[in-house]
Order: structure tokens, then C-alpha cells, then sequence
């Protein structure tokens, strides 16, 4: 066994092979949590210059070589792909580049697990960005680069779900990549996580291999046609579980028949070494993108559909870490994959069912007549908030057909014009969450002072536990981390759909309680997270105190529901509730509302379908 050429010459043949952005936009800048250990990576987002609000692009990440950072990939580059129709982003991996915490953190993993978790947190922010189709993710990775992105989607091969994988001149094992990380090649534990060729055979999307004539750092194919056969379905010959894999492109020179293993060291058909590298590989990812989407995340024998016999595939790997069945990527198959699993039925969300009704947006001027603008279909249980910048957000509870990774979640959207014009409705990630714990849901938002957004949920478990309160906070309102503990729960009793906001320095929360309409539970906090119970409201039994509560001068308003639509309160002290006599006039139940400076209202509330 012998070490080979270092991979970082990487960094240098990609840096230089820049083409002309075919229309320069302007790169979006984002830092991106890696929960793991701790540190915020520096992301760049670029998107097609003709961008259109509330359209999805397909979406790549550009993972580096060698040790490299965003600098690997010019703005150029990113560009000229995302000009195509993409979204493109690229990164600087944990302790390169600015992903140091301020220089703080500056270890090299080479790749391995910890990089690996780190590149998994950019892929969840990716997917759920609003303007990326996350069932068209896709990685891009640059010689050692595979290393890192083998590992993850691996690993994490639910969430999300990537599409294919192109790698250029990427190593296959330690054989290729000793010399450069200078590690014992007898330590078969850390060499486990830091060879690709241990993990592309779990890769059941499209795989890519680019590879030249002359190797940039080796004297033959090998790794190639390694990671080839690797990543070929065995019913093909390979090893692997690829639903497509090949090397280079279909025609011209170059080209390769798919799902073909290879023999030996060396390949007949390669790119001859004029092939301008860049161009080529945007006509790959073109290719890519306009491939079939790939099966749901549910579907884990991947037939086309959610049934009893993926039902019967769960069930057999209870309790084991097996990856298929292991939908929600935790290590574990427990209730949170059958409830999954359920979600994602086949024909699921057919029948009667909260699915069946629709959230509308209405426009209410003061003492006027509310005017619909919008409607958010097969959805409720909405929330607002009015941002210091004008931009309203709405959350609810979200039940789309033929998309069962985002059936019954939280879904986010985005209006810049008063609540007029949405974006596409999209599902936030939200880490922190334990295995065994459901999809948090019937979400409240509020913005904070400091500029983030934090949510506030209802919470359970699968297994044991009563529904309380939780939170989770974002700077983005695009990814959200869950906030340890409760934030308040009543021993024996759910508490559900909850209404928070902040009077003077307090913060009132509000809940209704479960088959006594009329009441509701109250708790007050001084930092809105930790909420002390108070006496509980009471009200006419005609009036829900299921809404929402804004501030207004001198106190709150809430906004609950009624069999005759909404209905409103005052109060200046939390406890003590004044009905106000005008109505909002507003036919629906469970309504968000933000207030906009001219007076008027944005009302979001729950109507029936169709």
C-alpha cells in the first residue's frame, strides 16, 4: 500500500478554471449553524440574475478540495451556473476560511465526520431556502471534496433527500489521500469516516464521476473507476444502490455508458484535457437537474410507493440505526420514522380531514369590510408577524399533496407588500430536536427586539408525555434552533395552540383549555422563555381563546374564535379583558393578525377548503 500525490492541488486547477458570469447578481452572505460542534459557517448564496419571486430553482453546493474554502469557486463560477436556473451556494467548511468562530475553532477534520455534519447543516438550510426546490438538491464536489460529501449524504440520506452527486477526480480511499492528511494508515477507526469508498455504495440518487485524461494528482483512473463500481447498482455489476451513475457525459467525446463497472487502472473514454472544465460541468448539472425526482424520503424500498411494505421494512429495523428506515436521520428507527412513514402514505391526505380546509388572507381596514387577497391552500392554524422591516411572515400548519417530507409541518411564507403576495410556502429546519420527539406544530410567532424571530410550538413526544409549549429561535426565520426546555406545561393537561406577546416588560402567554371553551390557561414570563402559571381567563363560552394577541398602545389586543368568526379583547394589564363592541368581521377561526402603520389589518384565519 502506497500514499499518492497530495489532493490539495485541487485548489489551484479549480480557482483557475473562472469563466464569464453570464450576469452577475448579487451574492447573498449567511451563516449557518453546524450543531455538532458549535461553529457558524460562512455561506455564499448566488441566484439567477432573471430570478422571479415565488419560484423554486433547483439548488447546488459546492463542496471544495483539498483543505479549500469559497475562494476554490470565483464568484464567476457560481454565477455563470446559477444564470442556468440554479441556486448556488458555496461554503467554507468548519476551521477554514471564516468558519472559525472568530478563530476560535480552527481544526482540520479532512473531511471526516464533524465536516460532514457541518456540510448536512448547509444542505438543510439550502432546502429550506424559499426559492429552492428542495426535491432538485444537488453536490458538487472538487477531488477531495468527496470525501466530505460522500460522508454526508450518506449518512444523512433523508434530510434532505439529495438528488445527485457530481465529483471531479475525487480519491476513493486512504491509499489516495495518506500523504495528505499525514494520519497512520493503520488506524482503521479514523480512516473509516474519511474514505468515500465507505460510503457511496448507500447512494441511491445520481452519481457523477468527471475524470480527464491526465489525472491532476494521479498517474492513473483507479480512484475513478473505484468510486464507479462503487456506486453501481448491483444488479449492474457494481456494488452500490445508485439509481444512475456514470462516468462523464452521455455523447461526445469523453462519454460513457451508465451503470457500467470498469476494469483496471486506466479508462478508454475519458475528457480529453482541452475540454474546458467549467462549461462541462454546468452541462452535467443541467442534466441533472432535468433527471426524474427521486422517490419519497417514505418510500424506503424506493417502488414509487408508500405502503405496507415499507411499512414492513420500518418495523424490521426497529430500534437498529439502519439508514433507509431511519426517515428522520437520528441513528435510530423509532415512532418518529412510523409517524413519518404515516405522513407519507400513499393516497394520504384524501380523505376528511384538516387537510380539507384552507387559510385565507385578509386585508381589514379600519372599520371597513375584510377583503380577501390570498389563500394558502390545504393548510391552518396560521400565525403572523410584522418585521422592524416592514416584511410580514406567516407560519401554519401545512398539508400538500404529493409532498409528504412537508405533510402535517410547519410551514413558513413571505409577503413584501402588506400581505398582497406571498412566497412559495416552504418547511423550516429545525434542529435540536431528540429522536423521539414529534414534528413540533401549531406555531406562534413573535419578533424579537435583537432582530431574530423566535417560534413558539406545540410539543410531544411519540412515546410517553402530555402536549406542552416549546421554542425555537432564528436569526433568518430560515432555520430554526430548538431552545432547551419548556417554556410552560400544565402536569396532566395539554396545552396547545398558544398566543404569546410582550406587554410592557412582561410577556403574556395564553393557551385555551381543551373542552372548557370560555377559558384559557394564562402564564406570564420576564425573558419569554420561562412562563409562570397566573389565574386562568374566562370569557363567554360562545368565545375560544384560540388566536392571536398584538400589542396596541397601552396594552394588548387578542384576536380569538367564535362560531360567527373572530372576535377581539383589550387588555392594559394581562388578566382583566375588555370584548370590544365592532367586529372584525373576519368569517374564519384561529386567526394571525399583524397591524400595519396606516391602521389597517392582515388577517390570516382558517376557512373551509376549495
Amino acid at each position: 500500500m502506497t500514499n499518492r500525490l497530495s489532493w490539495t492541488l485541487s485548489l489551484t486547477l479549480v480557482g483557475s478554471c473562472a469563466s464569464t458570469a453570464l450576469g452577475q447578481g448579487v451574492p447573498i452572505v449567511n451563516w449557518v449553524l453546524n450543531p455538532t460542534n458549535g461553529v457558524q459557517l460562512f455561506t455564499v448564496t448566488f441566484r439567477p440574475a432573471s430570478a422571479q419571486a415565488g419560484v423554486r430553482y433547483p439548488a447546488i453546493v459546492f463542496v471544495p478540495g483539498g483543505v479549500g474554502t469559497t475562494t476554490a469557486f470565483s464568484d464567476a463560477i457560481m454565477q455563470a451556473q446559477a444564470d442556468l436556473g440554479f441556486v448556488t451556494v458555496k461554503f467554507d467548511p468548519d476551521g477554514r476560511g471564516q468558519s472559525t468562530n472568530g478563530g476560535t475553532y480552527t481544526f482540520e477534520d479532512f473531511g471526516g465526520s464533524l465536516q460532514q455534519d457541518g456540510l448536512h447543516a448547509v444542505l438543510k438550510y439550502v432546502a429550506a431556502r424559499s426559492d429552492v426546490d428542495a426535491n432538485n438538491l444537488h453536490v458538487q464536489s472538487r477531488s477531495f471534496g468527496v470525501t466530505m460529501s460522500a460522508g454526508a449524504i450518506a449518512r444523512y440520506p433523508h434530510t434532505p433527500q439529495v438528488k445527485s452527486l457530481v465529483e471531479w477526480e475525487g480519491p476513493a480511499d486512504r491509499t489516495d489521500t495518506g500523504t495528505m492528511t499525514g494520519h497512520d494508515l493503520a488506524d482503521n477507526v479514523w480512516w473509516f469516516e474519511h474514505e468515500p469508498i465507505n460510503f457511496l455504495h448507500q447512494f441511491r440518487g445520481d452519481f457523477i464521476a468527471v475524470q480527464s485524461l491526465v489525472d491532476h494528482v494521479q498517474p492513473d483512473h483507479l480512484h475513478t473507476i473505484k468510486l464507479n463500481n462503487r456506486a453501481v447498482m448491483q444488479s449492474s455489476g457494481g456494488t452500490g444502490r445508485a439509481r444512475f451513475a456514470r462516468v462523464n457525459g452521455a455523447t461526445g467525446a469523453g462519454s460513457n455508458a451508465a451503470n457500467q463497472p470498469f476494469t483496471g487502472t486506466m479508462l478508454n473514454s475519458t475528457l480529453p484535457e482541452t475540454t474546458s472544465l467549467e462549461p462541462f460541468l454546468r452541462t452535467i448539472m443541467q442534466e441533472m437537474a432535468a433527471r426524474p425526482a427521486r422517490g419519497a424520503i417514505a418510500d424506503v424500498n424506493q417502488n414509487g410507493t408508500v405502503n405496507g411494505e415499507d411499512l414492513a421494512a420500518v418495523l424490521a429495523a426497529w430500534g437498529t440505526t439502519n439508514a433507509d428506515s431511519d426517515l428522520n436521520d437520528d441513528d435510530i428507527v423509532n415512532g418518529a420514522d412510523l409517524g413519518m412513514l404515516l405522513a407519507g402514505w400513499t393516497g394520504q391526505g384524501t380523505g376528511p380531514g384538516p387537510w380539507n380546509n384552507d387559510i385565507g388572507v385578509f386585508r381589514v381596514a379600519a372599520g371597513g369590510t375584510p377583503v380577501r387577497v390570498h389563500t394558502f391552500a390545504r393548510a391552518g392554524v396560521s400565525t403572523l408577524v410584522r418585521l422592524a422591516s416592514g416584511e410580514l411572515v406567516a407560519a401554519f400548519q401545512w398539508f400538500p399533496e404529493g409532498n409528504p417530507a412537508s405533510f402535517d409541518r410547519i410551514a413558513l411564507s413571505r409577503s413584501l407588500d402588506d400581505g398582497v403576495t406571498w412566497s412559495t410556502p416552504s418547511t423550516p429546519a429545525i434542529t435540536g430536536l431528540a429522536g423521539d420527539d414529534r414534528a413540533p406544530f401549531d406555531p406562534t410567532l413573535v419578533a424579537l427586539a435583537d432582530g431574530r424571530i423566535r417560534m413558539y410550538f406545540t410539543m410531544n413526544k411519540f412515546s410517553v408525555g402530555t402536549p406542552r409549549i416549546g421554542s425555537a429561535i432564528s436569526i433568518d426565520g430560515v432555520q430554526f434552533a430548538l431552545e432547551a426546555g419548556d417554556r410552560f406545561e400544565v402536569t396532566g393537561q395539554m396545552v396547545i395552540d398558544c398566543a404569546v406577546a410582550q406587554l410592557g416588560s412582561t410577556w403574556q402567554l395564553i393557551a385555551p383549555i381543551q373542552n372548557a371553551d370560555g377559558t384559557a390557561f394564562r402564564a406570564t414570563s420576564s425573558d419569554g422563555l420561562n412562563f409562570v402559571r397566573q389565574a386562568d381567563l374566562a370569557g363567554p363560552a360562545t368565545n375560544r381563546w384560540l388566536g392571536a394577541m398584538i400589542q396596541i398602545p397601552k396594552g394588548l389586543r387578542f384576536y380569538g374564535s367564535s362560531n360567527a368568526g373572530v372576535w377581539s379583547a383589550r387588555t392594559t394589564n394581562g388578566s382583566s379583558w375588555t370584548l370590544d363592541t365592532v367586529p372584525v368581521g373576519v368569517a374564519g377561526a384561529d386567526p394571525g393578525v399583524a397591524a400595519l402603520p396606516d391602521g389597517s389589518l392582515v388577517v390570516t384565519a382558517t376557512v373551509p377548503g376549495g
